[in-house]
């Protein structure tokens, strides 16, 4: 008879990379599974909080020299960013030094399952090495092909040093694919994943001692919109004083959170419609929220469509030109590119989405369509049954 589960979550070390799967971790501790967490020693602390053990896998991206050269970032097109982040930094900064943590920690904790996010690299190779099967669990849309026979030819040389010979895509869908992007979302080709298991993207927020403002009188009943640019670029150069100088001569509630690096203040003295925090759970305010402005980072735009919550779309790295693209092609947001992004465009683009009842039917329809897919619970069990008392040495294959 097989034993719990013991299943060993990895990510990158960023907030934004935690956040997708601690619903499925959540689910199959509940069942039993003796769930460990390997990631970058600074996301310890949140996790333990929400009630996790981590161990020390990997670096995170301030320790030692900067991964990659910011000036040159920022002389690429914004649409190419992505590519050069994933290859000089999730598949060649992280990947080594992950590897070299994650090989003797599963030889300790002896998991009968690894689930890894997928910008997380080394799970898939550590996994492999010691026979262990290993799951990818979706952040938002698929990676293009492409874009992960990329990453798979970075990391080929990691493979073969343990005796591996490299599969394809960086051996992400070896076993199986978490996919948590409602379908009408998903536009990239999936045929090359041979094994798709749906999961749907359910909210997390970590712990914080900020919470929903008390509104003045004078703002009862005005829509609530919400500006955010994730825990990554809020601190950075993303347009966020420009679009709260647009949306505050709106009749709005607006909510503004800069990240945990970022500083209220720098925004200056606002009006009394205007609350500026670094962080507020988005489990409590996207309920309220008419309109939400974001930089389209996937776990915000799916929460957002989850609750049938329009968006303007401001991309500013990574896959998120993908996902405003998305967005708005299903109807459910607008997109603006920096070049186009003023406070008057911004101001236009979010009165119009206030007003049109196509895009919050667009995003209801999305929202049903996210509530229709296969829960944290039912994909545990899955997991469970499937993976639970497979033996290491047929890992392979499964």
């Amino acid at each position: 008879m097989a034993g719990p589960a013991r299943v060993l979550f990895t990510t990158a070390p960023g907030w934004g990379h935690v956040h997708p799967l601690v619903p499925l971790a959540r689910a199959l501790d509940e069942r039993g599974s003796d769930v460990l967490w390997a990631c970058a020693e600074k996301l310890h602390p949140g996790l333990e909080r929400a009630g996790f053990r981590a161990e020390r896998a990997g670096i995170a991206l301030g320790d030692g020299p900067p991964p990659f050269d910011p000036s040159k970032l920022a002389e690429l097109p914004a649409r190419e960013r992505s590519t050069y982040i994933f290859s000089s930094v999730f598949a060649g900064v992280l990947v080594p030094p992950m590897l070299a943590d994650l090989i003797p920690l599963i030889e300790r904790f002896e998991p009968t399952l690894v689930v890894h996010e997928t910008a997380e690299f080394a799970a898939a190779i550590a996994a492999a090495a010691a026979g262990v099967p290993s799951v990818t669990h979706a952040l938002g849309r698929i990676m293009p092909a492409a874009h992960m026979e990329a990453v798979g030819q970075q990391v080929a040389g990691l493979w073969e040093e343990l005796g591996l010979s490299p599969p394809p895509y960086a051996g992400s869908y070896q076993h199986l694919y978490l996919d948590i992007c409602p379908p009408s979302l998903q536009s990239a080709d999936t045929r090359h994943i041979e094994r798709i298991q749906p999961l749907r993207p359910v909210a997390f927020a970590s712990a914080g001692e900020e919470r929903m403002p008390i509104w003045p009188a004078a703002c009862a009943g005005r829509p609530l919109v919400y500006v955010t640019f994730g825990t990554t670029f809020a601190s950075r150069a993303a347009p966020t004083a420009t679009v709260v100088g647009a949306i505050r001569e709106l009749p709005v509630r607006l909510i503004v959170t800069v990240g945990p690096d970022g500083d209220p203040a720098a925004l200056g003295e606002q009006p009394e419609n205007v609350h500026v925090a670094r962080y507020i759970p988005q489990t409590e305010l996207l309920g309220e929220c008419a309109v939400v402005v974001s930089h389209a980072g996937s776990g915000t735009m799916l929460a957002a469509l989850a609750r049938g919550v329009p968006q303007l779309c401001l991309p500013q790295a990574a896959d998120q030109f993908q996902n405003a693209e998305a967005c708005e092609r299903a109807g459910a947001g607008v997109a603006l590119t920096a070049e186009q992004v003023s406070e008057r465009a911004v101001r236009a683009t979010v009165h119009e989405l206030l007003d049109s009842s196509a895009a919050r039917e667009a995003a209801a329809r999305i929202a049903a369509e996210i509530a229709g897919m296969p829960g944290p619970g039912e994909v545990a069990d899955e997991l469970i049954a499937r993976f639970a008392g497979q033996r290491r040495e047929a890992a392979h294959d499964a």
